[in-house]
């Protein structure tokens, strides 16, 4: 009798051991499965940029420094450590009970993870998660370009929008109130929510002096409706948008204002200082002090053309007689040497040797779309901007 209820015991026991066992292992992957929904890891993490040296990282994790040693040689061959940059994230993963696991570095889009075996230590690589979001802004201007967007458009955004339009809008003297815009961008994040990368989709401007003009991203290029490349042999002014506001970070944009002269040339009236950018690619063949233009540059440009900047401060780092020089390249400040009344840009253009007025030449982009692009062009472009802007089915795109 007595040995039954022993029995009876053990098995009772033996019971109620299981089901706490199953307990167990059923909380661990509950918490394994929670901890994927909310983002919450059963261990312990430590996180962080760095601000010194991997080795630095791992202080105050229980690691000797042989074993930190260790870590660093199982990195080695992936990258050099020593090109470690501060955006660069690292996590160390320890056990609730302080044991070490395995430490993650974060960059480029990967984790590369080095963690304990044995009595050594191995690594690997993972790619990292990332989600994509689409984002639609559109609003009408109130004053600036900038002031208007700012509010519903990232900063990197609103410089990109401007640089897609380089070529056909000069934000800087042709916006007006009561202009139209429409960014379509996409943002992706890593599965910290950082985000790493921002690329505009489509973009419209619609303006009383600039006119309407679209764009579509297409095979790494932006295209109007007739499937024209954006790109143009000339920037639509030598005061670049992305230029400007690089100088004037932190500060409200100082008013640009143009000024159409008798003779053809445009002065643009802006503070001392402000980057002086070269129309188109070409080659400087002038600079140094001309009489009353004071100092001085000119740069001669493919199929006879020639631009001069005039009334500068000073020339940009390099610039000199025989340097090659790519469109949007800074040649020079502004500012008022010579005959000037103030601070101002007095830029010019020649074709042939005779002055042209530069706001007249005709847009000719840099290359079209293939014909067996059309149809999937036009696809993409009325799902993005929409039908009233859609190219027609039956418009002959020049290939």
């Amino acid at each position: 009798m007595e040995l039954k209820k022993i029995k009876q015991l053990v098995i009772a026991a033996g019971l109620i051991l299981l089901a706490m066992v199953s307990l167990s292992v059923h909380r661990y992957f509950e918490n394994i499965k929670l901890s994927k929904m909310v983002g919450v890891n059963p261990l312990l993490i430590s996180t962080g940029t760095f601000k010194l040296g991997l080795s630095d990282a791992l202080y105050g994790f229980g690691l000797s420094d042989k074993e930190k040693f260790e870590i660093c040689q199982a990195y080695s061959k992936f990258f050099d450590l020593r090109r470690l940059k501060p955006d660069d994230e690292y996590s160390v993963i320890m056990s609730t009970s302080g044991v070490f696991k395995y430490v993650s570095i974060r960059r480029d889009l990967k984790d590369y993870l080095v963690f304990r075996k044995q009595d050594s230590f191995v690594s690997t690589v993972k790619p990292v998660k990332t989600a994509v979001e689409i984002i639609k802004s559109s609003g009408v201007i109130s004053s600036s370009l900038w002031d208007s967007m700012i509010e519903t458009v990232p900063a990197e955004t609103i410089l990109d929008f401007a640089d897609i339009f380089s070529w056909t809008v000069d934000f800087l003297t042709e916006v007006r109130k009561n202009d139209e815009y429409t960014v379509i961008y996409k943002i992706t994040k890593t599965d910290k929510e950082r985000v790493v990368d921002k690329k505009i989709l489509a973009a419209a401007y619609k303006g009383s002096v600039a006119g309407e003009k679209t764009a579509v991203k297409f095979k790494d290029s932006y295209y109007n409706k007739e499937g024209e490349s954006m790109r143009s042999m000339f920037l639509r002014a030598p005061l670049h948008y992305r230029r400007i506001s690089s100088y004037f970070t932190h500060r409200r944009f100082h008013p640009i204002l143009k000024y159409v002269r008798p003779h053809l040339g445009i002065d643009y009236a802006a503070p001392i200082g402000t980057p002086v950018s070269s129309v188109a690619s070409g080659r400087v063949a002038y600079t140094g002090w001309k009489g009353g233009y004071g100092r001085f540059i000119s740069i001669k440009h493919s199929a006879g053309y020639e631009s001069t900047y005039a009334h500068l401060r000073s020339y940009a780092k390099g610039v000199k007689i025989g340097k090659r020089v790519k469109q949007g390249d800074v040649v020079g400040y502004v500012g008022s040497s010579g005959m000037s009344t103030g601070s101002h840009l007095d830029f010019r253009i020649k074709h042939n040797g005779k002055f042209i007025n530069f706001l007249k030449i005709k847009y000719r982009p840099t290359k079209r779309l293939e014909k067996k692009y059309e149809k999937e062009f036009a696809d993409l472009y009325k799902s993005l901007l929409g039908d009233e802007l859609a190219p027609r089915a039956d418009a002959q795109l020049d290939s």
